[in-house]
């Protein structure tokens, strides 16, 4: 019998005496120590080590006060069956509903509230609750608060499931509090809540993305289209090879580098790509009496596993090799659910990829059919055909129906071709599946399936590739577990090293002619290689730059999913924000290249004249979730865990949400709010679970019993990103403001956008500045807590730590108004 359970049946005990206590006049004192004090410690669980009875304060005795470890409240106990004025129907209502008709309970019990600094109590007769916040601190009305409202033992019972959740030691333990409801955000953004004039318009693309889109097209997406001999040359010059992975500029690089999981037996411990490959050609090329096992390639979104399964099979293996093992590929972005669970058509593809891609075999042929189906035709010979064997044509005649029925088994034809392949020609058909983790969770299962018996009935070698995420979550259940495999880790490249292939390969291999583009009604014409030099420029910016910033932004929140850290590139490429036509100009790159507040202002924005948080790829860290309105519980959530990884003893750690959240509580913070806010970092992906779950499509919901970590992403956005200027130069925009001065302030200063997404630097950096003094102002609130804390782990100064680090932006922008100003 669970707790609850215990409390529910104690209940129903408590209900058959309370009939004879309803025959006495009970008082105050009587009503607490034979009603209330079962109901507290009988039902809901309280001790009385929990219990402090009769405190007094300056206003007169209060009947309980109640604690646990991070958090007290007040119980104004009045005499029983005394009842109070509350609603007939219902169990939540506005405080101000009731205020009237329980005004003096109401009013005693708030004094109380405020000499102990406490914000929440319960006022009961032995029967009738009500329970609420009535001292707020959050700059609301009280009297707008709700509150939960209990009108008898029968009303309890039948939402003894709402009022164990609210008044339970258990819960109150669980949450750090009385949870009442969740509260949306209140506070008002600039972006939402202030007259911009361009906020429902959209920047258009810069003037020469027409030019642009065919060369990223070919260039800065996934390369699998390797159809034409242009395809297959990018694949060959552009395509890197990992050497024992490091990762690029990483204070943690020695974590957060993208190695082979130890998770799981059957993964191969190899990180080097050619390894990688040379052990998969062993498997492929094993003697034709080995038929090995099935082979899983996993890898994180976006860490380039078709493009290795591209580059093995259409590069490293040549045309001799690929003849000696057919290679099948099947792209399952191509499939539906329903052609997933056709077998026959599955194979009849396999077919005709065998026969359209290696004619060479001579599978369609008919001296080559008559010998897969020799067996079928020797029997038919020596029986219903025997009388007409010396009739070639009609002997003809019939072989070929008989083929052609059995083509029409497309199951049956493909394991004759297999058995022909093997047993006649010392060949073995490998197919591969690719994409099959684009699927759902039931489609990939019987794409498992699929590949498991193409494997054992065809005796075909196959390939299958999986997220890890995927494989972590199925390695001990069905089918996974049922079978025996080889599993390779596809580990991403280094972001550097393949941005830099790419920009080097459209600057060699692309010829950039003239180009005239009309702005501002004048013709504007560029000479022949200037589209040239804008990747020079950003060959230059993110390359020849010491300890470039771009490359950092550009890698270190994408690293490992390379697709994501080329989506960003492409963005600044044909965002309307970036000034490519600057870029352009031959005079153009003689300082430190592009700067990373026009390359960062390009990728957060894209198309939009101001920042929204639910739209940018760039996180806002001052976004408190929904029922917080802390602005900096996620920047210390995320310094925490830091701190925690770098004094860890392990090379990878991850660490227990129960145990965070009890830490937490000591500064204020309730655990569903530090549950809530961990929710969206997970989401974000700035942490991590051991679990590999944020590699899965399918929405997680991490709890208590989670182990997490942070992320490369989220240590970036800590050490390098939350102090920047143009950081905090956006995301101010959409930040909620909970003081109507500062807010007033903060849109008095904003200065809007003009019709190109400029804006004026001297009024952004005031503005910055008045949001800085908000953040300082609210940080104050967390003052208290600090005493509570050996460490700043958890109390961090966050506005001191901007503060610190904006500094050399301000200056920065100072020298430039200054010159400015003399040029004016």
């Amino acid at each position: 019998m669970t707790e609850y359970d215990k409390s529910f049946q104690n209940l129903l005990e408590f209900e058959k005496i309370y009939t004879e206590f309803r025959q006495q006049d009970l008082s105050e004192s009587d009503t607490r120590s034979k009603i209330l004090d079962k109901i507290l410690i009988d039902v809901l669980g309280w001790t009385e080590f929990d219990i402090e009875r009769e405190g007094w304060v300056r206003s007169g005795f209060f009947d309980y006060e109640m604690k646990t470890a991070s958090f007290q409240f007040v119980i104004e106990a009045k005499k029983s069956f005394v009842d109070f004025k509350l609603p007939s129907k219902g169990n939540e209502v506005n405080i101000k509903t009731i205020y009237t008709g329980n005004k003096d309970v109401i009013d005693q019990v708030r004094m109380y509230l405020f000499e102990r600094g406490l914000g929440f109590s319960v006022i009961t007769n032995g029967t009738q609750f009500i329970i609420g916040q009535f001292a707020n601190t959050q700059g609301k009305d009280w009297k707008d608060q709700k509150c939960l409202i209990f009108k008898s033992i029968e009303d309890i019972k039948k939402n003894f499931d709402k009022f164990y959740d609210l008044l339970s030691r258990e819960s109150v333990c669980k949450y750090g509090k009385i949870k009442i409801t969740k509260t949306s955000n209140i506070g008002k953004t600039i972006v939402k809540d202030f007259p911009l004039k361009r906020k429902k318009n959209e920047l258009v693309r810069n003037q020469i993305s027409q030019q642009l889109i065919p060369i990223i097209n070919q260039v800065f997406e996934e390369i699998y289209n390797i159809d034409s001999l242009e395809g297959r040359k990018i694949l060959s010059k552009c395509y890197v090879q990992n050497k024992d992975v490091k990762k690029y500029n990483s204070e943690l690089g020695f974590i957060f580098s993208d190695e082979p999981p130890t998770f799981d037996g059957r993964i191969v411990p190899v990180q080097n790509t050619q390894n990688t490959q040379n052990q998969i050609k062993e498997q492929i090329f094993s003697e034709v009496g080995i038929l090995p096992d099935p082979i899983i390639l996993i890898g994180t979104t976006g860490a380039g596993k078709t493009t290795f399964i591209k580059y093995f099979t259409e590069v490293l293996l040549n045309t001799k090799s690929k003849l000696n093992r057919p290679l099948v590929y099947i792209d399952f972005r191509l499939y539906t659910s329903q052609t997933i669970r056709d077998t026959k058509f599955i194979y009849k593809s396999i077919i005709e990829q065998l026969e359209n891609n290696y004619p060479e075999l001579n599978l369609s042929k008919y001296n080559i059919l008559k010998t897969i189906y020799k067996s079928e035709i020797d029997k038919k010979k020596e029986g219903t055909w025997s009388y007409f064997v010396d009739d070639e044509n009609k002997l003809n005649d019939v072989i070929s129906k008989l083929i052609e029925e059995n083509q029409n088994d497309s199951i049956n034809h493909l394991k004759r071709i297999s058995d022909y392949l093997l047993h006649k020609c010392r060949k073995r058909i490998c197919v591969l599946f690719d994409n099959a983790d684009q699927l759902d969770e039931v489609d990939q299962k019987e794409v498992f399936l699929l590949g498991n018996a193409i494997n054992r009935n065809l005796k075909s070698i196959v390939i299958i590739s999986l997220r890890e995420g995927y494989f972590y979550k199925w390695k001990n259940k069905p089918p996974f577990n049922a079978y025996q495999s080889i599993v390779y880790h596809i580990t991403a490249p280094p972001y550097k090293d393949v941005i830099e292939k790419r920009i080097n390969y459209v600057m060699t291999q692309f010829n950039f002619q003239e180009l005239s583009l009309r702005a501002e009604n004048k013709l504007i014409t560029f000479q022949n290689g200037s589209l040239e030099h804008l990747f020079k420029n950003l060959y230059d910016t993110l390359f020849n730059s010491k300890n470039s910033d771009v490359m950092e932004f550009l890698e270190e929140t994408s690293y490992p999913n390379t697709r994501q850290g080329l989506e960003n590139f492409k963005s600044f490429l044909l965002s309307g924000h970036s000034k490519i036509t600057e870029y352009m100009a031959f005079e153009y790159g003689f300082g430190d290249g592009i700067p990373i507040w026009e390359f960062f202002k390009s990728v957060a924005l894209d198309s939009d004249y101001y920042y929204e948080t639910s739209k940018s790829k760039v996180i806002n860290l001052f976004y408190p979730s929904i029922s917080n309105k802390n602005h900096f519980t996620k920047v210390r959530l995320l310094n925490y865990l830091l701190s925690k990884l770098k004094n860890s003893s392990k090379k990878k750690d991850y660490f227990l949400i129960s145990e965070i959240t009890n830490e937490f509580i000591k500064a204020g913070y309730s655990i569903d709010i530090i549950e809530e806010e961990l929710q969206a970092l997970f989401e974000y992906k700035l942490i991590s679970t051991s679990e590999y779950s944020e590699d899965v499509e399918e929405e997680i919901k991490i709890d208590s019993n989670s182990m997490i970590s942070i992320t490369s992403v989220g240590v970036y956005y800590i050490k390098s990103l939350v102090g920047r200027f143009h950081y905090i130069d956006l995301v101010l925009q959409d930040t909620p403001i909970y003081d109507e001065h500062f807010y007033d302030e903060l849109t008095r200063k904003f200065p809007d956008s003009d019709e190109q997404g400029n804006r004026n630097l001297k009024d952004r950096k005031t503005t910055s500045e008045k949001f800085l003094e908000y953040l300082k102002s609210q940080e104050l609130n967390d003052k208290k807590f600090i005493e509570n804390f050996e460490d700043k782990d958890i109390m961090l100064d966050v506005s001191a730590l901007i503060a610190h680090n904006i500094s050399k932006d301000f200056e920065r922008i100072d020298k430039v108004l200054k010159r400015e100003n003399n040029l004016a």
